[in-house]
């Protein structure tokens, strides 16, 4: 009986593991690069959401130390807010952050029954937004409050 000395693998075997480990990482290196993308956007949101909470902030702030607050008197004392009639009924309020590429939106609803506005501060990406009044994309964040203020 001769003796068959075969001890390393055949090149079908050698291709069929590479095929195999190649498509295990593949999967994994995919699931890293999404689970990356899903972070930087995270952050995105973040960011934009704490960018509406601090102009809602200062919105509020201001119309607390107001005695007879106004809307635009209040919007006009904090810095680079810009006025743009988009309707007769429509008003809005535009402040752009340089070093975020974000719009700041706000937006005044009033009620000509009662004092109380409605104020609902959106942030948009600045390379998405070309006419305010009509923006074509969602907000990144948005908050809306209910102040007591004048016109």
């Amino acid at each position: 009986m001769p003796y068959n000395n075969e001890k390393g693998f055949s090149l079908v075997e050698v291709m069929a593991a590479f095929v195999l480990i190649s498509i295990i990482l593949i999967s994994f290196f995919t699931l890293f690069f999404k689970g990356r993308e899903t972070t930087v956007e995270s952050k995105k949101t973040v960011d934009a959401t704490y960018t509406a909470q601090q102009e809602m902030e200062s919105i509020y702030a201001t119309t607390k130390q107001e005695t007879n607050p106004s809307m635009k008197i209040i919007l006009h004392k904090l810095l680079k807010y810009q006025m743009k009639s988009c309707t007769p009924t429509k008003t809005i309020y535009i402040k752009d952050h340089e070093y975020k590429n974000e719009v700041v939106v706000v937006e005044v609803f009033s009620n000509p029954k009662s004092t109380l506005r409605n104020v609902m501060v959106s942030v948009y990406d600045k390379r998405k937004v070309v006419d305010p009044c009509q923006p074509k994309v969602n907000p990144k964040a948005q908050m809306e409050n209910i102040m007591r203020a004048g016109d």
